[in-house]
């Protein structure tokens, strides 16, 4: 009986140094908060970068598209001859004019354009917030797996060491000391696998941020209840909204198109010699357009247009189905948390103190003993993972609604 109660409060100390130990590595940087680790991890990240190299194009593009389409023309002229009285020289100038005003329509085109990329960009700076919020919830329920395993292991290796004892003295029998065996075993490998399940998480976090940090920030516990269902949330999405910008830029085509059809006249003036006598001029020409009449361009403007229309109504019908979905989601998990924090989280220390003062009075054998605190365990290892669950819906429906910045402002 005194090697039993012994073994238990070494035990029980070794659980407790691990938790200790566990809680020093994960504490939470306290001069970083959320949004500045975002903010951080986002400043010069290669998914940003590249959307923001986009957007500079757009930008070019817009400047470019709002000058003028035709630049004036310089012309010169010059014969010589065996006979001086036949020398000719001329210079002039000629510009092709837009009389039909396309570059406003390009021009209008353009900004379209840019406002695409502008809000692609904030689509991606949404969707990596997204990411690395989820990446932090999984290590860190991967981490409270991987200590939780760590404790029950230890348990597992100072119950197995008792019974060895006690199987020598004579106080327990082959069975039992065979199952405190195989439990230790069991425990060893769980552990294994969740040091590789954290291991796995954690290089996808540090991959994502593009440094290991000493300490990461801690998530907050997201709202108990939630959020009503406003669909007109989905009108706001960036994604949308550049969606549409996008069939805007292609409506200017259209229009571009069209106007591209009539020809535009080149004027021109010019001044010379001729042997003895000085001559100016005035020359107008005007494209025919015969061969290429440009239907085929404005037929082809259309069609990306529809096709850009379509493609809007089924982002539409997506970005409406997920944030349903996203909420129902979180309402199951936010719920099934409540009943997990009121009913079975303060339980788990009080069932294993309940075990602990049966197995010293002999109520329970210790096969008994083990398969009960197997359940502790086990129900502990579903509380951690269903936080998990719980944090990953949170931040997909913050993804799925758009309100990630709104809900970062309010921490």
């Amino acid at each position: 009986m005194i090697i039993r109660i012994c073994g238990l409060a070494l035990a029980a100390f070794a659980a407790w140094g691990l938790g200790a130990a566990s809680a020093q590595e994960n504490a939470a940087d306290p001069g970083l908060t959320l949004g500045q680790f975002l903010e951080d991890a986002a400043r010069n990240h290669p998914r940003l970068e590249e959307a923001r190299a986009e957007l500079d194009a757009a930008e070019a593009r817009g400047r470019a598209n709002s000058r003028p389409l035709y630049n004036p023309e310089f012309e010169g002229e010059f014969s010589d001859s065996e006979d001086d009285a036949d020398d000719s020289r001329s210079i002039g100038l000629s510009k092709a004019f837009d009389i039909t005003n396309k570059r406003a329509t390009r021009a209008k085109g353009a900004r379209s354009a840019v406002d695409a990329a502008r809000f692609t960009y904030e689509a991606e700076k949404r969707a990596l917030f997204a990411d690395l919020l989820t990446a932090l919830a999984d290590y860190q329920a991967r981490k409270r797996l991987s200590d939780l395993a760590a404790q029950r292991a230890e348990v597992a290796r100072e119950f197995s060491s008792i019974a060895g004892r006690r199987a020598e003295a004579g106080d327990l029998s082959k069975s039992e000391r065979l199952a405190a065996q195989l439990s230790l075993s069991q425990a060893i490998a769980e552990q294994t696998t969740a040091r590789s399940d954290f291991s796995e998480a954690r290089q996808a976090l540090t991959a994502l941020v593009g440094e290991v940090m000493p300490a990461w920030p801690v998530l907050p516990n997201p709202p108990a209840a939630t959020p009503p269902l406003d669909m007109t949330l989905v009108r706001r999405l960036p994604e949308l909204r550049a969606a549409e910008a996008r069939a805007d830029a292609l409506a200017a085509e259209i229009r571009f198109a069209k106007k591209a059809r009539i020809p535009d006249p080149t004027i021109g003036a010019a001044y010379g010699r001729d042997g003895d006598a000085d001559f100016a001029g005035v020359r107008l020409s005007v494209p025919i357009p015969v061969f290429a009449s440009g239907q085929a361009e404005v037929d082809e403007a259309r069609a990306e247009r529809i096709a850009a229309e379509q493609s809007i109504r089924n982002q539409l019908r997506n970005a409406e189905a997920r944030l349903v979905e996203a909420s129902g989601r979180y309402a199951v998990a936010a719920g099934t948390w409540r009943v997990w924090m009121r009913d079975g989280s303060d339980v788990l220390g009080e069932q294993r103190g309940v075990l602990d003062q049966l197995w010293r009075s002999g109520d329970i054998t210790a096969v008994e003993y083990l398969v009960q605190l197997d359940q502790t365990y086990s129900a502990e290892r579903a509380g951690i993972e269903l936080q998990g669950s719980l944090w990953r819906a949170w931040i997909d429906w913050l993804d799925a609604s758009g309100t990630l910045n709104e809900w970062m402002e309010t921490l």
